[in-house]
């Protein structure tokens, strides 16, 4: 069985590029409509990496 070449690290990538042309990022449904081939939790794993570069001390996001 061949992997798919995308992982946590596609959806990190899609999702702060459409954050930084649009100023909101991708949920949940959108991005498993993106990757199909990536399992829910690795897309999830993007998901809390790129949260975790927008959140400053206190969990607050920074703007």
């Amino acid at each position: 069985m061949m992997s798919s070449p995308w992982s946590k690290w596609s959806v990190y990538e899609y999702m702060r590029h459409t954050y930084m042309r649009s100023g909101r990022w991708p949920d949940l449904p959108e991005l498993v409509d993106k990757f199909p081939t990536v399992p829910p939790a690795e897309i999830k794993e993007g998901m809390e990496e790129f949260e975790l570069t927008l959140t400053i001390g206190g969990n607050r996001i920074a703007k």
